[in-house]
């Protein structure tokens, strides 16, 4: 469909709405940045896979305004309760399990 650039209304349009506006072209450019490092074709501003710049451009907001933290505990004097969440998964983890989702392993640098 040829080379175009994400705009914000994109993202919009593909459900995603956590990034504000003035935000966006900085965490969407690392996005496509950070999938470069692992795809060996990837085009730059095409329609290929604007889904996967946007849910990792969602994963680079959340973790650098830490929208993803969430307690672990708490204790008041002898009183202490843990939560443990299912998943733990890291930045780099959701990163990577976004990128495995949208790009084949021929597609990825050494098949990894």
């Amino acid at each position: 469909m040829g080379n175009k650039t994400y705009n914000y209304s994109d993202y919009l349009d593909c459900s995603h709405n956590i990034i504000p506006e003035e935000e966006f072209t900085r965490y969407s450019g690392m996005s496509e940045k950070t999938i470069r490092r692992f795809v060996k074709s990837f085009k730059v501003k095409t329609d290929e896979h604007p889904g996967c710049v946007f849910e990792i451009a969602d994963i680079l907001y959340a973790e650098n305004n830490q929208l993803n933290r969430q307690i672990a505990g708490f204790s008041n004097e002898n009183y202490r309760e843990n939560y443990f969440e299912g998943n733990n998964l890291t930045a780099n983890e959701k990163i990577w399990e976004v990128i495995r989702l949208y790009f084949t392993n021929q597609e990825l640098y050494r098949g990894i």
